[in-house]
């Protein structure tokens, strides 16, 4: 995500800088590395306090990884040791979808919290931290839904799929197992997620703060599969195996974008097989 979000910042002729922990990032040309500690408030001291924007991408992010409290007390302290340290920036916090209750609607900002797992758990701790930094600092909060495009994490479901069909041996007919429940999901293109970054960092004293980032389009996990077999020329049945990947894995989750569209004029402008076919153009180039 991090590497999309830079060269859409420079393109537009930004100065970007890049903090992580570690040294030789594959960061685009142009963006300066900062390596940084967020858990150490010593290591922080180094860096500025003042931005004109701070997009808040660190932490752990795999859902099926939360497996204990760790994780969760882990994306609480770096971003309280960040807004400690930041002064008079526009912050933008990179919430999720999975902060929200069970429903069989689509989820809109003002619908009720109530995670289900501990990585939503997570995220909802993060975002209770901006109303105690809100004027001191200028924080927005993005809760995106699920992202499909290159450069995503290979754990995730997508790219494992796309991986694992790609290497299949030409005409096997076998069933495609899928773990997990065919729950229904909001897919998002990351070129859309990073223009919908954009587009809240950029508004002017917004009357509203916490912004949905996705489509508004349900889609199956079996659409999924059947979108990216398509594209592949192939006929196989799936089958999913009806238990869910982690306890964040609920059946329906779908998000409302009307908030951003009416905020900035925001729009997503990538179908499914757009996405599905850059992942897999990246995948074989």
């Amino acid at each position: 995500m991090g590497c999309h979000l830079a060269e859409a910042l420079l393109r537009r002729g930004d100065r970007v800088v890049a903090l992580d922990r570690a040294t030789g990032l594959d960061l685009p040309e142009g963006v300066e590395p900062l390596v940084m500690d967020l858990q150490d408030s010593a290591s922080l001291m180094d860096l500025p306090r003042h931005w004109d924007g701070v997009i808040h991408l660190a932490g752990a992010s795999i859902p099926s990884l939360f497996a204990t409290p760790a994780p969760v007390l882990f994306n609480l302290e770096i971003t309280l040791k960040l807004l400690e340290h930041l002064r008079d920036s526009k912050v933008l916090l990179v919430s999720s979808c999975h902060v929200y209750a069970p429903s069989d609607r689509r989820r809109k900002e003002t619908d009720p919290i109530v995670p289900q797992g501990r990585y939503g758990l997570s995220k909802h701790l993060t975002e209770q931290l901006a109303p105690h930094y809100q004027g001191r600092l200028d924080i927005r909060v993005a809760r995106p839904f699920n992202h499909l495009g290159p450069g995503l994490r290979p754990e995730l479901m997508v790219p494992s799929l796309l991986r694992r069909l790609s290497s299949a041996s030409p005409g096997d007919g076998s069933p495609v197992q899928m773990a997990g429940w065919n729950s229904v999901r909001d897919f998002i293109d990351i070129r859309d997620v990073v223009s919908a970054y954009l587009a809240i960092l950029d508004l002017e004293a917004p009357s509203q703060t916490t912004f949905n980032v996705c489509t508004g389009r349900a889609t199956s996990i079996e659409a999924v599969v059947q979108a990216v077999l398509d594209l592949q020329g192939l006929r196989r049945e799936i089958v999913f195996q009806g238990h869910p990947n982690s306890t964040d894995d609920i059946p329906y989750l779908v998000g409302d974008p009307a908030r951003l569209a009416e905020a900035s004029g925001w729009t997503a402008q990538h179908t499914l097989a757009d996405s599905l076919r850059t992942m897999l153009q990246a995948l074989h180039s």
